[in-house]
């Protein structure tokens, strides 16, 4: 879910261009409209050692190791934007026009649709940057999953930190965002994942960035069982004339363990993420 979310909510952020500094604030803007297309690819090896005996009964009772799975995940996304109300805050409308999932697991294939398909949030956006989620209407999710995705898009676009002043050629902002990684059935692993924007050039209405992420164990899970690392790179482009994010991506490699009894089970992800952003 916070996957989805975080591309979807990598958000506008307005600029004012003065010589060669940009101004970053988190904004949406009034009356205008926000179509994205977002694509994950990962690949996902799940291995395990310890004692021999043990891996052969795991063998012996269907477990072949390494499991080898390839997920490939499709987003398109509508955001349409009311009047400026007089307290500058305006309502807006988001569609998740289709979310598609294609799987492949020692190589049996997947195809499936995500039941957010069709899902329509209504809120407001408010004059400090906040979305406020009002209705979310759909009738292929529960509430519960309802309850989800409003906590998690009120809660991510309220936890980035986009600087206050001009930058400039060279200087750079930290962005951290928390997420949970299943590790097959055996837990749910905390880890914060930390992107660094280091501003690169600013060319007519765009400027470019150099993006570099660590992934680490959420301090509040950290034990003996359980460790998570990882790195990556990526590329951003902002478009100072229409103050957005039109293009991101980022190419990830993580590897996450996790011990249990004489087990370890060791998770190697390599995930490459894009997302384009045409706006009216």
């Amino acid at each position: 879910m916070k996957k989805i979310i975080s591309l979807l909510l990598l958000v506008a952020i307005t600029s004012c261009t003065q010589g060669q500094e940009v101004i970053f604030k988190s904004r949406f803007l009034p009356e205008k409209e926000y179509f994205a297309s977002s694509s994950t690819d990962s690949k996902n090896i799940l291995n395990v050692s310890g004692p021999e005996e043990r891996i052969l009964k795991m063998k012996e009772n269907g477990f072949v190791f390494p499991i080898e799975s390839i997920t490939q995940t499709q987003i398109q996304t509508e955001m349409k934007n009311g009047e400026k109300q007089d307290d500058e805050s305006f309502l807006y409308t988001m569609l998740y026009k289709s979310i598609n999932t294609t799987t492949i697991q020692n190589g049996k294939k997947e195809e499936k649709e995500n039941p957010m398909t069709g899902l329509v949030v209504e809120g407001k956006y408010k004059p400090g940057g906040q979305v406020e989620v009002l209705n979310i209407i759909s009738d292929k999710v529960n509430d519960a999953t309802k309850n989800i995705i409003k906590s998690s898009l009120e809660t991510v676009t309220q936890s980035i930190p986009f600087p206050e002043e001009p930058m400039k050629i060279g200087d750079s902002f930290n962005q951290v965002i928390p997420m949970t990684i299943p590790v097959a059935d055996l837990a749910s692993v905390n880890v914060i994942i930390s992107t660094t924007y280091t501003l690169e050039e600013i060319n007519n209405d765009f400027a470019y960035f150099n993006l570099y992420q660590e992934i680490k164990l959420n301090m509040d899970q950290e034990s003996a069982e359980i460790t998570a690392d990882g790195k990556g790179t990526g590329k951003a482009i902002y478009n100072t004339k229409f103050n957005f994010v039109k293009d991101y991506g980022t190419d990830l490699e993580m590897k996450i363990s996790v011990g249990v009894e004489d087990l370890i089970f060791t998770n190697e992800l390599v995930t490459k993420t894009s997302q384009k952003v045409e706006i009216k």
